[in-house]
């Protein structure tokens, strides 16, 4: 271990060789300091269209240009942004034999209810065969509570079909039930190639008349649907401020919101936010501060989906997405506190103050994006003061909280590291060998030796923090003789120069990760190492990041990557492991798939009980631990550093008043209030 230790810490002293090139490089950077806030990073951001954006740089920029609908307080709880006010419901509508049926129901459920505020029952109507609950709280258990007080009168299920076609489906459904009434379809939605149908007639009879209907083509795909036996449609009615106004001038109304909406679900787009609104089933705009949107089913993630930034439909509708790129992609408009200014590619991106932004004017002139080529060129350019923050990588942490000259900000990361294997490759696909290679690799040691301390070994798919995480999944342990039994039971046995192998093929494969990041390098450096050990061959390759992306992630090709993911504060997974996310674009890239996750991944969405979604997310944790489509390998400590005294914050307080505070760790991280950082040497521009 020596060795390692130094092979690993001998890094640092290796860059620091070659210091002269790096200051070198940050003086070519260098500019004249403004009342300007300067951010570095490694990356440089791919698009600055939100809707399409999927990588951090990105999102760091269009953060400070966009708004959405909500947003997180410093506590994280979801307030309004765009938003003024919003409201939820749902309308659950159950179906009976005739009208007499119907209104018994309700007659038996008036009479047995004993506490109507509990079961959030606002009122209730009988219309034809239709028994209607309007409730004030979305979800399925006080509509099946409120069921189970119909006494005799017995509704009649609900069935689902969700319907994949080759083509689009245009009318298809709508013809289907207007011409097979044994089928008594209730709900019609549709979206290009996807649909549902929802009706009270025989499942299984139902499902093969819709596919003959449709001409039964290759590539169709009928599937019943889990859901509620009655109609559950859960709604959100937002009410939007009057005076925000894009950049350009023009008014934000709620046509923006329809706009961006249908943008998101426009295939063309191929925007990664999809999944978050596939069970919208209609947005309307009542007028143009009111935006109603109603679910297909309970979703309890909907309000975060609306913290997605909003696009303008007056320089976009019309504008075929093709041409995005470049019309908007790289000089966008927005409502947020600073406005799009330059973009000079592989250098920076500036953004300027918004003098005109809704919740007032932000203090800072403008904030400076750059793009630094490696961690030691950014460190050097922080020490220099030509950025304003720092990363600090773990080796650092030590000697910068030390240090009087600067201040500190560390929090246990809501981000994890892991390696990603490609399990469209064969020998990925038995699980014994992907549980072998998490015995085989010192995970441990990797924290010491990489991280220095400051992080702790991963368990899976959610983090520490988090408030549903599941402390009872236990981490696989370093064994690698009990992972050369699993290799030897999979049948790969030791062959020529200690590789194993299996019916001719070597157990080799090539493992992926960016460059100009240390600890991604380091450890494919100590996982080569230590399957090299159990007699598994790996090959390192690096690449610039947007090669990374462009060429192999986005495409799915590769076998295994050397990754991490920086989560949000929700619970909803999806994106990352259901199955139906394995596509090119798509975040689960390394093509896991289970009908247990998917089940478990659906039903959370519909879950409004707190401790129905610990529950679920636990179970959903320790399977897709067990299954280890990701060698999941530590939890990072998250540490920023400022130089003391940079900046402060004044931001707005209650009843008109100005907070003026040292720059804070909130829960939201300590850049949450940045659109009121300033300057002290340009306090004046504060008044």
């Amino acid at each position: 271990m020596p060795r390692l230790r130094t092979l690993i810490t001998g890094v640092p002293l290796l860059l620091a060789a070659v210091t002269a090139v790096a200051l070198w490089t940050v003086a070519r950077v260098s500019v004249q300091k403004k009342n300007e806030m300067y951010i570095g990073s490694i990356g440089e951001p791919a698009t600055l269209n939100p809707i399409q954006a999927s990588d951090s740089a990105s999102g760091s920029v269009t953060g400070v240009i966009f708004n959405g609908l909500l947003k997180y307080n410093a506590d994280l709880e979801i307030v309004g942004d765009l938003a003024s006010d919003w409201q939820l419901s749902q309308q659950s509508t159950f179906f009976f034999a005739g009208p007499g049926e119907a209104l018994q129901a309700a007659a038996n459920m008036e009479s047995a209810m004993t506490d109507r505020a509990a079961l959030h029952l606002e009122r209730y109507r009988a219309e034809g065969n239709r028994l209607i609950l309007e409730l004030s709280l979305p979800g399925v258990r006080d509509s099946e509570k409120l069921a189970g007080l119909f006494g005799d009168a017995r509704p009649i299920p609900v069935h689902t079909l969700a319907v994949v076609s080759p083509q689009p489906l245009g009318k298809a459904l709508e013809e289907f039930a207007a011409a097979d009434l044994a089928a008594r379809v209730v709900r019609i939605w549709s979206n290009g190639n996807s649909g549902e149908l929802v009706f009270l007639g025989n499942a299984e009879t139902t499902k093969d008349r819709l596919r003959s209907f449709l001409g039964n083509p290759d590539g169709l795909i009928i599937e019943p649907v889990t859901a509620p036996p009655f109609l559950a449609e859960p709604q959100i009615l937002f009410r939007l401020h009057d005076n925000v106004r894009w950049h350009d001038g023009a008014s934000f109304t709620s046509r923006d919101v329809k706009f961006t909406y249908d943008a998101i679900m426009d295939d063309r787009v191929a925007s990664p936010r999809k999944p978050d609104y596939e069970l919208v089933l209609s947005l309307d705009t009542p007028d143009e501060r009111t935006v109603r949107v109603v679910y297909r089913r309970p979703f309890s993630p909907a309000l975060e989906s609306w913290m997605m930034s909003m696009l303008p439909a007056h320089l976009l509708a019309g504008v075929a997405p093709d041409r995005w790129p470049l019309v908007f992609n790289r000089s966008p408009v927005g409502t947020g506190p600073f406005r799009f200014a330059e973009w000079k590619t592989n250098q920076f991106v500036r953004v300027e103050r918004n003098d005109d932004y809704f919740l007032g004017r932000p203090h800072l002139d403008g904030i400076v994006f750059r793009t630094l080529p490696d961690p030691l060129t950014l460190r050097l350019a922080f020490e220099t003061r030509q950025v304003d923050f720092w990363s600090a990588d773990p080796w650092a942490v030590g000697s910068f909280k030390d240090d009087p000259r600067f201040t500190v900000f560390t929090s246990p990361s809501n981000s994890y590291n892991y390696i990603g294997w490609n399990l469209r490759r064969p020998m990925f696909q038995d699980l014994r060998v992907r549980e072998a290679m998490a015995h085989a690799v010192n995970t441990g040691d990797m924290i010491r030796h990489v991280l220095y301390g400051y992080g702790t070994q991963s368990t899976g798919i959610f983090t520490p923090e988090m408030w549903f995480f599941n402390p009872r999944v236990r981490p696989l342990s370093y064994d690698p003789e009990k992972a050369k039994r699993l290799l030897d039971e999979a049948g790969w046995l030791p062959g020529p120069g200690g590789i194993r192998t299996k019916d001719g093929q070597r157990l080799a494969f090539t493992l992926i990760t960016n460059n100009g990041n240390a600890i991604r390098s380091d450890i494919a450096t100590l996982v080569q190492a230590g399957l090299k050990a159990v007699g598994i061959e790996v090959n390192v390759e690096m690449y610039e990041w947007a090669v990374l992306l462009k060429n192999f992630v986005n495409k799915g090709e590769f076998d295994a990557i050397v990754l991490g993911w920086a989560l949000g504060q929700g619970f909803d997974q999806f994106q990352i492991w259901h199955s139906s996310q394995t596509e090119p674009e798509r975040l689960n890239m390394v093509g896991y798939k289970s009908k247990q996750a998917d089940r478990l991944l659906e039903a959370v969405r519909e879950e409004f009980d707190r401790d129905e979604i610990i529950r679920m997310c636990g179970e959903l944790q320790q399977l897709i631990y067990d299954d280890q489509p990701y060698l999941f390998l530590f939890v990072p400590e998250g540490t920023s550093v400022m130089w003391k005294d940079a900046f402060r914050v004044k931001r707005p307080g209650p009843g008109g008043t100005w907070i003026d505070e040292p720059v804070k760790m909130t829960k939201a991280g300590w850049s949450h209030y940045l659109e009121w950082f300033y300057r002290p040497e340009y306090a004046e521009a504060t008044n």
